[in-house]
């Protein structure tokens, strides 16, 4: 009744939109085994989004009575798409729901990781062991002007963790955003969270006690399934955005490449990008946006050209086309905007070790300490942590730290083999002005680029 009222109040506008939105979580946060603090946390409230004569308007309020709208005498440059609206619900189910296990367990659960990580007989010293356990629950129910209604409840679990290793003069951080999605605490026994990190510390020791410069120059190389999560994610997923190809980012997190691109073809046969928000159990998912468009898989690039970008309503006139439904909102207090949902590469059809068997001298990069990538989306540099030479079709020893430093409009032709194993990572892509951070996934298979400038640190 809150939102038919809303929408009452403001029916002179030719669009309207109106949305009850709320977030509950709790978060874990501890340091060395040390419990910092439990927060819970609840916030929900009102928002209206209405257009007329080329302007977009919008308020939020935690109650709908305070809701305001005031209308500008003046002609505006949005323009507004005819697609119709789609009524609909859609929930995640919890296999085991968060309230199954006390927040003490859910303590005890996080501390006995940190003290296996800190009984490991490694040759490193873990100086510092952050975790962060996050669990939250997102309601949302939008009423647009012609009656249709939309109502989403996605709950989502995370755990982050950050850790300074040191071994002699060399200090690294590892860290991680592999463990997120949309269920329940049935997440927590899938992830194996402390056989995984055991692991990774090994790994990482042994490169630090082991590890050797790369040779600097033009070399083959294979990209894990998380450098490749990275690379689709920041390099073609954010300049794949329509509003920011249009400018509307331009301000706050820059522009992108696809502007002054003068070609579809912007990689080889090999790549294909994917952004999904159908995906069940995602950190990403949805199955209706928040304009009411309903959610489908989208090719941003099928074998090696671009296909379509990211679209929202006020966005897709603009290149005579229609919503691809990827406007989403954080909370009650952020207007929807084109985001990204799950966004990867296509897996190919070779096993891993068929990627590495005509590589004669190459470099695995397992994962990486460190990334950079310009506003427009066209320079990138990743920075290797878990890394290993390639020679002669197998992993050899083990490399300290290579760069792989480029552009976009370079890596993507150089890309020419995929394996047929695809792994997704997550985390919270950040845009928009208020900034709204929203869940995402982003993956891929492993990569072959040939070719490639590697430097050294």
């Amino acid at each position: 009744m809150d939102l038919e009222n809303v929408i009452k109040r403001f029916d002179t506008y030719n669009y309207l939109e109106a949305r009850f939105h709320k977030n509950d979580s709790l978060s874990i946060f501890l340091m060395d085994g040390q419990l910092l603090g439990v927060t819970k946390e609840t916030y929900s409230g009102y928002s209206v989004r209405a257009y007329d004569k080329g302007i977009l308007y919008f308020a939020s309020s935690t109650t709908p009575e305070n809701l305001e709208l005031k209308k500008v005498e003046s002609n505006g440059w949005e323009e507004l798409g005819e697609e119709e609206t789609t009524s609909g619900k859609y929930t995640v189910n919890q296999r085991k729901t968060f309230d199954s296990l006390p927040i003490d367990e859910k303590i005890k659960y996080l501390k006995d990781i940190y003290t296996r990580m800190k009984q490991l007989d490694i040759k490193s010293k873990l100086l510092n062991f952050n975790m962060y356990y996050v669990e939250s629950t997102e309601d949302k129910r939008i009423m647009f002007k012609d009656g249709s209604i939309v109502e989403g409840n996605v709950p989502r679990i995370g755990i982050y963790y950050s850790l300074v290793m040191k071994y002699m003069d060399k200090t690294v951080t590892v860290w991680s955003d592999e463990y997120g999605g949309s269920g329940g605490l049935e997440w927590l026994d899938r992830w194996n969270i402390g056989e995984e990190l055991e692991n990774k510390i090994r790994e990482v020791d042994n490169v630090l006690t082991k590890g050797k410069s790369p040779k600097e120059g033009k070399t083959d190389i294979v990209l894990s399934s998380m450098l490749a999560g990275i690379m689709a994610h920041e390099s073609v997923g954010h300049p794949f955005e329509a509003d920011r190809v249009l400018g509307r980012e331009a301000a706050q997190a820059g522009m992108s490449y696809l502007r002054d691109l003068n070609t579809k073809k912007i990689g080889s046969e090999a790549v294909s990008v994917i952004d999904d928000p159908t995906l069940p159990n995602s950190n990403g998912f949805f199955q209706i946006d928040d304009e009411g468009i309903k959610a489908r898989p989208k090719y941003l690039i099928k074998n090696g050209e671009v296909t379509e970008l990211l679209q929202d309503r006020f966005s897709s006139p603009k290149y005579n086309t229609k919503s691809n439904g990827s406007a989403r909102a954080m909370s009650y207090n952020r207007e929807p905007i084109i985001r990204m949902s799950n966004t990867f590469f296509q897996p190919g059809n070779m096993t891993f070790d068929e990627l590495l068997e005509d590589i004669k001298e190459g470099i695995y990069f397992k994962s990486y300490m460190e990334w950079n990538i310009d506003d427009m989306r066209l320079g990138e540099r990743y920075v290797g942590l878990e890394a290993y030479e390639i020679k002669n079709g197998e992993i050899g020893d083990p490399l300290l730290f290579p760069v792989l430093e480029g552009k976009t409009t370079e890596f993507l032709p150089s890309i020419d083999a995929a394996d047929n194993e695809i792994h997704f990572y997550a985390g919270l892509c950040g845009k928009g002005d208020p900034d709204q951070a929203v869940p995402v996934w982003l993956g891929g298979p492993d990569l072959r680029l040939r070719n490639v400038r590697v430097k050294v640190m």
